[in-house]
């Protein structure tokens, strides 16, 4: 079997302080079936055949997270900034120059089947219009939009999917997004930024999502962890369908 391809750069975003997780360490730190999220994250990584990632960590944490990483390989550890944008920046540039494809993957996604990991970087190497990529759910409960706690409305849930990650980009795309002599809002998902830079007519091309997994579940409050330490217990089944559906 062939290694991992060498254009191909990772970065692990695992800088979050797990505020709404209640939790008394960095979010990427706190033990999912024993195990760090993080050492999770980076098991599933290898295990999709990817190169060692970077790790944006949280500022002053360096050798905590080193020790979570414990035997799995990682190409260095850097501090993350006051925005996920700014730590997403980074990573990226901490990564070879010589890296085309760059893979942005949340340590709070712990579980990611290795099988959706390879589907959404294979969008983006196997095809030169893809813009950027990444796995997606078809949303699966009625939306209503709220205000004040009184319903307005329900929302067409039509096309509507969740994003989770890995979200892949061509490096020369994600580089022109972060580029720090033009401003950056910041975004919670990075295809968001690519997004703006389409739709303004700087950039032309497809973003496109592939079959997720509710085993990517993001670990965000308490109930995620306990669902995701069901999870765990069992094989993920095939990703899920992005089409239609009842």
């Amino acid at each position: 079997m062939s290694g991992p391809d060498p254009r191909l750069g990772v970065v692990v975003v695992a800088a979050g302080s797990g505020e709404r997780l209640a939790a008394r360490h960095p979010k990427a730190l706190v033990l999912l079936a024993g195990r760090p999220l993080l050492a999770h994250a980076l098991a599933g990584l290898a295990a999709a055949g990817l190169p060692p990632p970077v790790v944006v960590h949280t500022p002053g944490q360096g050798e905590e997270f080193a020790r979570a990483a414990g035997d799995l390989a990682i190409a260095g550890l850097v501090p993350g900034g006051a925005t996920r944008t700014a730590s997403v920046a980074a990573g990226i540039a901490a990564l070879a120059d010589d890296v085309e494809v760059v893979a942005i993957h949340d340590a709070a996604r712990p579980l990611t089947p290795p099988e959706v990991i390879g589907a959404a970087v294979a969008a983006v190497t196997g095809a030169p219009d893809v813009l950027a990529a990444a796995p997606g759910v078809p949303v699966a409960d009625t939306l209503k939009r709220t205000l004040a706690g009184e319903v307005l409305g329900t929302v067409d849930r039509t096309g509507l999917v969740g994003v989770q990650t890995p979200q892949v980009f061509p490096r020369i795309v994600i580089d022109r997004v972060l580029d720090p002599t033009r401003p950056v809002e910041d975004a919670t998902d990075d295809l968001a930024l690519v997004e703006r830079l389409r739709d303004g007519g700087e950039l032309a091309g497809r973003i496109v999502v592939v079959p997720g997994s509710v085993w990517a579940r993001k670990v965000t409050y308490p109930s995620d962890l306990a669902l995701l330490e069901v999870l765990g217990q069992h094989s993920a089944p095939d990703a899920a369908g992005v089409g239609g559906g009842t």
